[in-house]
């Protein structure tokens, strides 16, 4: 009774879905859209497959080889079964083995270029020793005689000499030369090398299907993946036409990709996630305290430690501091194929262009969106730290752009003045932005001997310091100026520092830091002068860094 039930099983399996395939199916997959983190890749390719009615085996080729196969997912068409799939990687690829052909021949070239580079300076070698016994062997005739040379076999050796020395001279040269271009061919030959060997590790992804229809079909597969050989890092372009106009803000990406695939005009999708590889958000256990004997090695330690912090305690600062395939249209701009998506956990900017990007790791820079924003323009100076004039733009409600942490070219003017930084991750209300120096504001800072002075006082010291600053505007408008200086913060009880009423008052003054600030603004070819003063009292004992 169970043989007959099992062969009926066995029949009614038969009638639905044939008898097991035994060729492999062999189809190439194409890598259609990718979707790029800051780390990682999650690559999606498509291929099509003609099944015949039962198991068929299938074997997908053209997938990256750096795939984390625990995210490999596998969509079908037509209700077609996907019963079991393993994943292995080709090193003998067609493409792998002319890359490995044109390795070895770059490898020859090195060692041929190598060798002769190695000939040529054993003869330079041979010359220098050749020129040097030469010397030695006219030295010798000239004054191995004791009544000297005559004029005439003077005047033949130093004949001789002039003749030889020339002939290694002007050999040298030419042996100079050839060395020269040989070490810059060496040199391009290894820098090409480098390349290929890059390109050389592109091992190909394979995909084994066990697939099951019901009939026969034309089977379209979909294959989603994580590859962590890619990622993006972004950055801006900043442009300011003057102090009184809108800013502008053109927000771009580098991608790369080692993938060992070249992605051929694939829709492109930039996400600021990143992926978690399992991690768990953290949670507290019990804190448990106990005493702590203190060693010798632990006070000093603790001291250490107490007196680098006094030292390092320093004003808060803000941040002061591929080409796309498309037919051309007129006036055509990246804002109308960009679309900025943001949601809980990330923003993405998905790219309505197909982008070719190599997987050879070279970056491919691409342009996101351009937005403008007003600010407020103010020029800064801390001419105890730096003489030079820094002009700041300070943007209000700046969490409404969107910006994201990078590095960012500035230019002003229509002239490039350099790099800053944009962090997006401040907690100031303001966005300041560095856009550079201007030489045409000169801030000098001096001591003023007559009001600085140092007075015995029983056991202690008492050390007054005035400093005096002019700021001068050069500029033919007007301008908002910032100025800042500092004094010292005590952090014992036998040091007293105060800021004396000499000091010119103060826009804003942060006593944790002991930095103030003067903020006005300044009339065409306007100066203004300002004094900070503080004094000292410490014991006659202590050596203080004033």
């Amino acid at each position: 009774m169970k043989a007959r039930v099992f062969f009926f099983v066995i029949g009614l399996w038969i009638g639905v879905w044939g008898l097991p395939a035994q060729n492999v199916k062999t189809v190439s997959s194409k890598a259609i859209e990718a979707t790029v983190f800051f780390r990682g890749a999650e690559l999606t390719h498509s291929a099509t497959v003609l099944l015949e009615r039962g198991t068929n085996e299938v074997r997908i080729e053209g997938l990256s080889a750096e795939i984390d196969v625990n995210s490999l997912k596998i969509k079908t068409s037509n209700n077609v079964l996907v019963s079991s799939f393993n994943f292995s990687i080709d090193y003998l690829s067609k493409s792998q083995a002319q890359s490995s052909k044109l390795l070895k021949n770059l490898e020859d070239s090195i060692n041929i270029c190598q060798a002769e580079l190695d000939k040529l300076t054993i003869s330079l070698k041979i010359n220098a020793g050749l020129h040097k016994q030469l010397e030695a062997g006219i030295t010798k005739s000239t004054s191995g005689s004791d009544k000297g040379l005559t004029l005439d076999e003077l005047t033949k050796t130093m004949s001789y000499y002039k003749t030889e020395s020339e002939k290694i001279e002007i050999q040298n040269l030419t042996l100079n030369a050839q060395k020269e271009n040989a070490e810059k061919t060496l040199d391009r030959l290894k820098a090409q090398l480098e390349q290929e060997s890059i390109q050389g590790k592109e091992t190909s992804g394979i995909l084994n299907l066990t697939l099951m229809a019901s009939a026969g079909v034309n089977c379209a597969l979909t294959i989603n993946y994580y590859t962590p050989s890619a990622g993006w890092t972004p950055f801006s372009d900043i442009s300011v036409t003057s102090a009184d106009r809108l800013l502008t803000i053109s927000q771009k990406a580098k991608v790369f990709q080692t993938t060992g695939l070249d992605w051929d005009k694939m829709k492109l999708t930039l996400s600021t996630a990143t992926p978690s590889n399992g991690k768990v958000a953290p949670l507290f256990t019990t804190w448990f305290l106990s005493e702590r004997v203190a060693t010798p090695v632990l006070r000093r330690q603790a001291m250490m430690a107490q007196n680098a912090f006094s030292y390092a305690v320093k004003e808060e600062e803000e941040v002061v501091a591929a080409a796309p395939f498309y037919d051309e249209v007129a006036n055509i701009k990246m804002d109308d194929f960009v679309s900025e998506s943001d949601n809980a956990l990330n923003i993405t900017y998905t790219i309505d262009l197909p982008y070719s990007i190599p997987g050879n790791g070279k970056e491919l820079n691409i342009d996101l969106q351009t937005k403008e924003t007003t600010a407020e323009y103010k020029y800064y100076n801390v001419p105890k730290l730096d003489h030079a004039t820094y002009v700041l733009a300070e943007i209000s409600d700046w969490g409404q752009l969107g910006l994201l942490s990078g590095n960012a070219n500035v230019t002003y003017e229509g002239v490039y003045i350099g790099a800053t930084y944009i962090d997006a991750g401040s907690t100031h209300e303001k966005l300041t932005l560095t856009l550079g120096t201007d030489q045409r504001i000169s801030v000098k800072r001096e001591k003023l001997q007559d009001f600085s002075a140092t007075r015995f006082m029983g056991n202690d010291v008492l050390q007054t310091f005035t400093y005096k600053i002019t700021v001068r505007n050069n500029q033919n408008r007007k301008i908002k100026m910032v100025v800042k200086d500092q004094y010292p913060i005590s952090t014992q009880r036998r040091i007293e520092v105060t800021l004396l009423k000499e000091t010119t008052r103060w826009t804003a003054n942060n006593e944790d830091v002991g930095v103030i600030s003067w903020e006005e603004e300044f009339d065409a070819g306007e100066m203004k002068t300002y004094r900070i003063s503080y004094s000292v009292k410490y014991p006659k004992d202590m050596k203080l860094n004033l």
